[in-house]
C-alpha cells in the first residue's frame, strides 16, 4: 500500500520534494513476520540516515522481518545476513519494495 505524502517527507533532505519517491514504496514497519523485500529509500534527518547505512539499511539490500516483540515494538529484522531490531517509527522511515515471503 502507498504512503500518503506527508509534511515529514516534503522536508526529507533525502531527496528534492519534485522527486520524492515516498508515495511508490511502502514502509518497513508494515511488513509482518516472514516477508521481505529491497530498500529503495531511506528518509529522516541526516544522521538517522547515516546510522542506517551504517547497520547495513542500504539502497538495494534485502531485508526480511524476523518477529515483532510482544507489543509490536520493536522489530527484529535480517540484514546481509545478521540480526537486529528497530523501534516501529524508525522502520517506518525506511521505504521498500512490495513484501514477498520468505523461502
Amino acid at each position: 500500500m502507498p504512503l500518503p505524502h506527508t509534511e515529514k517527507c516534503a522536508n526529507c533532505p533525502a531527496l528534492d520534494d519534485e522527486n520524492c519517491l515516498a508515495n511508490q514504496g511502502v514502509k518497513l514497519s508494515s511488513y509482518r513476520p516472514g516477508q521481505k523485500g529491497t530498500i529503495f529509500q531511506i528518509c529522516g534527518d541526516p544522521d538517522f540516515r547515516r546510522r542506517m547505512m551504517e547497520m547495513g539499511f542500504v539502497r538495494g539490500t534485502e531485508v526480511m522481518v524476523v518477529k515483532y516483540a510482544p507489543l509490536s515494538d520493536p522489530i527484529e529484522f535480517i540484514v546481509k545476513g545478521y540480526h537486529l531490531t528497530l523501534r516501529r517509527d524508525q522502520a517506518s522511515d525506511i521505504l521498500m519494495s512490495e513484501p514477498g515471503q520468505a523461502a
